[in-house]
């Protein structure tokens, strides 16, 4: 089995770059033959991996980086049945990590992952769309969404802020900050939403949609528990979606929110679905695992249940 290596040394302000030094310390010293990738900018982790993954051999794919190099790598796996995936996470947020169960810094992870030959299963999300004319899809580890939180991820990719605080270890903090403000300046869309789950289909027009954001982990956006009971091997995603309630009263359910204490409230609604589409009357900015995908009013959000081979956990 080939180890392949994917690094973003740029992750977490530079940090991810003194960790590789370390992991390659790691192998040389355990005699680990093994192939790298440094990405030098968007979409290098779907190329490389994309090219390794494409042959039938089997690979042990170990990413580096923070959630949006892990969502790149993902996105690059041709043969899912040939591949396992570990994540090294290096990031500000790390949510695919936490959400996973992924436990220690990156070394014990390698350590671990390289003593064994199990692995477990987990779901990913696809998002479907179309963009320009053409039929887009794009998987994810964490979430995805349409709204507010779509946008936060937008602002925070290229943020002073989020660096500044990565400084102090500190980066996920800027999600909830960038929050506050879009929550109050932000144009809501009215929406249709069609859910499909246990071979029912039920479909609902909303007002004013804030956000709906399908959740295959249970937190995003640096450790905010948006859907508190979402399991990554649920074999089903959890939709968030937040509507017809006033900005202010958004903002005062804000605390319930980052507590995991918002199940229930009024406006904010938890549904668990194998496949949901939203047409929007409006645009609204869309992400997938916090890498922008466009400003778009027609998703699908479906589960590809039992799909990813992760191991070091």
């Amino acid at each position: 089995m080939k180890n392949l290596f994917i690094v973003n040394k740029a992750s977490r302000t530079g940090k991810a770059g003194e960790l590789w030094k370390k992991v390659e310390d790691y192998l040389k010293e355990k005699n680990i033959s093994y192939e790298v990738h440094f990405t030098a900018g968007p979409g290098d982790a779907t190329s490389f991996v994309k090219a390794a993954t494409s042959s039938g051999e089997q690979v042990a794919l170990f990413v580096m980086g923070g959630d949006g190099t892990l969502n790149e790598a993902l996105n690059g796996i041709q043969d899912f049945e040939n591949t396992i995936y570990t994540p090294l996470p290096s990031g500000s947020a790390n949510d695919f990590a936490a959400g996973i169960g992924l436990k220690g810094g990156a070394l014990e992870i390698l350590d671990r992952a390289l003593n064994t030959n199990e692995y477990k299963l987990f779901d990913i999300g696809k998002l479907s769309y179309e963009k320009e004319g053409k039929a887009c899809v794009r998987l994810f580890g964490v979430s995805a969404g349409i709204g507010v939180d779509a946008y936060v991820c937008l602002q925070a990719l290229d943020s002073k802020l989020k660096r500044f605080l990565n400084r102090f270890g500190a980066g996920s903090a800027t999600y909830g900050i960038l929050t506050v403000g879009d929550l109050f300046t932000m144009p809501f869309s009215d929406a249709k939403v069609t859910i499909y789950y246990d071979n029912k289909t039920t479909t609902r027009n909303i007002k004013s949609t804030i956000f709906a954001a399908a959740m295959n982990c249970r937190a995003e956006g640096g450790g905010i528990p948006m859907a508190p009971d979402a399991k990554a091997d649920s074999g089903h995603l959890t939709a968030f979606i937040a509507h017809d309630i006033s900005r202010f009263k958004c903002f005062t359910l804000l605390p319930y929110l980052v507590k995991g204490k918002h199940i229930g409230k009024e406006g904010f609604d938890l549904i668990n679905f194998d496949k949901m589409d939203i047409v929007m009357n409006e645009s609204m900015c869309v992400h997938a695992d916090g890498e922008h995908i466009g400003f778009l009013n027609n998703l699908t959000f479906e589960c590809m249940p039992q799909m990813l081979k992760i191991r070091g956990l």
